[in-house]
This record gives C-alpha cells, structure tokens and sequence, in this order.
C-alpha cells in the first residue's frame, strides 16, 4: 500500500466510530483454567487508517478481561452505560502509564497491584499518589524513578489513582495494551468451578481536523467459555 492511499483527514469530514474485529480467539470458545490464550485484534477508522498498515498503532489499543459467574450476569455488566471500573483505565492508556506499568505484573515500574497493596485507599494516600504522577517519586520502587508528568491535570490524576486503588486488587479483572498478546485466564478465587471471561478492546480515534476533541471510541468484545 503506497503512501497516496492512506486516508486524509478534510476538515468537513464528519467523524466515523472506529471498527473493532477479533481475530483470534474466535467465535465462541472454551478454555481451560489457568491457560494463556492468545489474542489478536485488527482496528480500523474512515480517518486514521488501519492497523494492518500501522496507521494504527498497538499502543492505543486497549484489552480488558472480566470474569462473571455466569451469561445473565455477563450480560448485565454489559448492557451498563458507564461501567466503573473502566473509569480512569483510557487516561493512563493516554498517558503512556502502561509503558512502564501492568495491572497485575511488574515492568520497568511496579504493578498497580502492588500499588494498591502498598497503599491504603484513604485521602491521605490518594493525595501521596497523585503527587507522585504528577511531580515523580524516586526510592520507593528500587532503583527505578517515577518521572514527572506535570501535563496530567488533578482531576485526570485523581481518576487514575482511584481507580489503582479501588480496582488492581480485582482478581477477576485484567488491563492489557496491544493488537497482540495473551490472556490469562486464571481462577478468581481458589474455589471457582466454572463463569466466563469477557474480552473487551477498545480503540479510541483522533476526531476530525475541525473538532478534534470529538473523539469516537469503538469496542467490541467476545465471551470466553471457562470450564
């Protein structure tokens, strides 16, 4: 593909909602505990172009992995308008956060599982943290220092620590970042029998020349049969 085909973005051009496709896994499926299953996602938008091109890039794709005990359950949780434990998650997807953080393991920074196992959910330490997102931290990690992101308003900061503290303990709830990757589907609780997962990707676009604070999110999702 040259470079005269990929889309341009005219300012009387409204803006489109972003598609979502899963490639793998597919359809229906049923897994075993405690597997890593593989995923792969293609994205596409009428003005940013498409991921199989890289006009789309991994890094703004967003993954999430629910556990629900059962399909009557599942589908309650997705029928929500605003679902809370989402709440925050694209700010640090924005930020760049998953750069150097997972939700449940360590990279170059600590998981925000171990934030929020260090931390207790109180004003005290909400306020601690968002002081270290902003203004960076140094030794409290190891050798590893927080840098500074003084562009990230309070309020956004606020968003972020909150939902670090209220929702990375969550053992049933999973972030990832990437047009590839791999699911963990372990057992919330040592007794689980059987649920489901729900796969969820996200891709937010760019807007429009004219509006491009009118940003559109696409999403799609999938059920994972767990037994």
């Amino acid at each position: 593909r040259d470079l005269h085909s990929f889309p341009t973005r005219r300012s009387s051009d409204l803006n489109h909602a972003p598609n979502i496709k899963f490639i793998e896994p597919s359809g229906k499926t049923t897994q075993t505990w405690n597997e890593l299953v593989p995923y792969s996602i293609e994205v596409s938008d009428q003005e940013d172009g498409e991921s199989r091109f890289q006009e789309i890039t991994s890094a703004e794709v967003l993954v999430k992995l629910k556990y629900e005990e059962n399909q009557a359950k599942a589908s309650l949780y997705l029928k929500q308008k605003k679902i809370a434990d989402s709440i925050g998650v694209n700010s640090m997807l924005i930020s760049n956060c998953f750069n150097c953080h997972a939700v449940k393991m360590k990279l170059s920074g600590p998981s925000f599982l171990d934030i929020s196992n260090r931390y207790q959910n109180t004003n005290k330490y909400r306020d601690l943290l968002v002081n270290h997102i902003k203004k960076g931290s140094a030794g409290i990690w190891g050798k590893e220092a927080m840098p500074s992101h003084p562009e990230i308003s309070d309020s956004v900061a606020v968003k972020m620590v909150k939902w670090i503290l209220n929702y990375a303990k969550d053992p049933g709830l999973n972030y990832f970042v990437g047009l590839q990757g791999s699911l963990p589907l372990n057992k919330p609780t040592a007794t689980t029998q059987r649920g489901l997962y729900i796969v969820e990707a996200f891709y937010t676009d760019h807007g429009t020349v004219d509006l491009p604070d009118k940003k559109l999110t696409g999403s799609s999702f999938m059920i994972i049969q767990m037994k």
